[in-house]
């Protein structure tokens, strides 16, 4: 690879320091890794006549580092594979309307927990009712805060048991999904609608704490009214190629930062520009690439 298509060289040349001192101290493990600056291991050979000496340079392992997190990435795969059941699994994903970006940007801790709680308790929910379930089935749920463009896009990847525990006094007994179609777990439009009524009413009860920041309350309302007349995008199917595969996708994400090196295809220096390659899932999926 181009030594010039990495994170590491564009922040090395171009980065000025925030008022941020968490991300100043992020961004400086990320140009320093293995280089002299994050100090180093120095080998002898000790056969005779030889004495040769091989210099190893100490990685970050910050886990927005593009170079480093394979090992943790590979042991949280590892992790969670263990503990996946023989039944069939569903990959869900429920999506914030854009419209709630820059409210979340400024409440992120508690907006971010809530798009958790919401979405969890929407499918558990559903899960109860009898025509689909009627049990407790296992949830692994996992952060996105970013698209492949690089922009603010939050959502939530949940992988759903196809099945689930009936407690019946003191024992458990599994139930398997009553569903006839192994497609999908539960209807969308169900899925969307508790998943915004959710969401929705824990904003407001956080607002009514004045747990999260309102600048004015007349906006705030008109907001809720207008999101509440929307289609809130929830996204279900089969886990394609079974749960391991959305385990290693997930992976990917849960250990490495937004963008790797090998997205990189040009940097200009005279521009100062950087294109890279995404993928536009509003455009059957097609690799384009962007400048920014």
């Amino acid at each position: 690879m181009n030594r010039v298509n990495t994170v590491q060289y564009i922040l090395q040349q171009w980065h000025g320091n925030t008022v941020h001192p968490h991300v100043n101290k992020v961004i400086d493990q990320l140009k320093k890794c293995r280089t002299a600056g994050q100090g180093y291991h120095v080998y002898r050979c000790g056969h005779e006549g030889c004495g040769h000496y091989h210099y190893r340079y100490h990685s970050c392992r910050n886990r927005h580092c593009p170079q480093c997190g394979s090992f943790q990435k590979q042991q949280w795969i590892e992790d969670r594979t263990a503990e996946l059941l023989p039944t069939p699994y569903f990959h869900v994903v429920f999506t914030i309307p854009h419209t709630l970006n820059s409210m979340i940007l400024g409440n992120r801790r508690q907006l971010f927990k809530l798009l958790f709680d919401a979405s969890a308790q929407t499918l558990l929910q559903l899960s109860k009712d009898e025509q689909y379930l009627g049990a407790t089935p296992g949830i692994l749920s996992v952060l996105h805060s970013w698209g492949q463009q690089l922009s603010f896009h939050p959502h939530v990847h949940c992988i759903v048991s196809g099945g689930g525990l009936l407690e019946n006094g003191a024992t458990a007994q599994w139930r398997p999904s009553v569903r006839k179609k192994g497609n999908f777990l539960f209807p969308l439009k169900a899925l969307s609608k508790i998943f915004r009524a959710k969401f929705l009413q824990g904003m407001k009860k956080l607002a009514a704490i004045k747990r999260i920041d309102i600048k004015d309350q007349c906006d705030f309302e008109k907001l809720i009214n207008a999101l509440w007349r929307e289609d809130w995008l929830v996204y279900a199917k089969k886990a394609f190629g079974g749960p391991q595969q959305v385990i290693h996708y997930l992976g990917s994400y849960t250990h490495k930062t937004a963008i790797s090196n090998h997205r990189i295809k040009q940097v200009n220096k005279q521009e100062q520009t950087v294109s890279f390659s995404y993928k536009d899932y509003g455009d059957d999926s097609k690799q384009k690439v962007m400048t920014l």
